[in-house]
């Protein structure tokens, strides 16, 4: 059984980290939540209801063991993302998927800008 992982940022193809991924299918799909550009140079996904979304990828994942080493990279025990489900929207029919999500309250402590646009190639690569 294939499981769904909603990307946006560093792990989208053609971004530093995609090759955790290579391979795996992806398909564009939306999210309702704010997208924030982080001082450190990536992207956090505040997810919730409204009418803002934002854009990325749908991996498919092989197995769950995956997240052994995805939540290493996105900081799962560092306190940096926490992994949840989320509501993605794909052709019309929304989907569940796990994220890499922060808090409002984590991306306002990091001091993190709010992405218009919802999606992070838009942000140009000179000012990650």
């Amino acid at each position: 059984m294939k499981i769904p992982l909603f990307v946006y940022g560093s792990l989208m193809k053609g971004e530093p980290l995609h090759g955790y991924l290579a391979g795996l299918e992806a398909r564009e799909v939306r999210t309702q939540g704010r997208l924030f550009r982080l001082p450190a140079g990536y992207p956090a996904l505040v997810p919730g209801e409204g009418d803002e979304w934002a854009t990325g990828e749908l991996v498919s994942l092989p197995s769950m063991s995956k997240f052994i080493v995805l939540d290493m990279v996105e900081g799962v025990d560092r306190g940096l993302y926490s992994r949840q489900k989320i509501q993605v929207e794909w052709q019309g029919q929304n989907l569940n998927a796990w994220a890499y999500v922060m808090t409002l309250k984590q991306v306002e402590e990091s001091n993190g800008t709010r992405i218009p646009s919802g999606n992070w190639r838009k942000v140009p690569r000179s000012t990650r």
